[in-house]
């Protein structure tokens, strides 16, 4: 029997951990949705004390700028999903 390609394994894996996290599935995107807004905050905190000597705060800088805007991206995505209805 062929393997399934790696992007269907990914995509089942998803689905099976969605699944599991059922109770949790509100936490998680709420969390999501704020993550933006928590980014947008982060610009105005040194981190410089908290991190190893060995890793670069602009590094950490560049990271949570990225992430700052790609977090903003895809929460405005879920914002733009239509609504879900409840099952009758």
């Amino acid at each position: 029997m062929a393997r399934r390609p790696f992007l269907a394994r990914a995509r089942l894996g998803l689905r099976r951990c969605w699944r599991a996290a059922s109770g949790w599935r509100v936490y998680l995107l709420a969390g999501i949705m704020a993550l933006p807004d928590v980014l947008d905050a982060m610009p105005g905190i040194d981190l410089t004390p908290l991190l190893p000597e060995w890793l670069p705060g602009a590094k950490v800088a560049t990271f949570l700028a990225v992430a700052r805007l790609a977090a903003r991206a895809y929460a405005t995505k879920l914002a733009a999903l239509p609504a879900r209805e409840p099952p009758r």
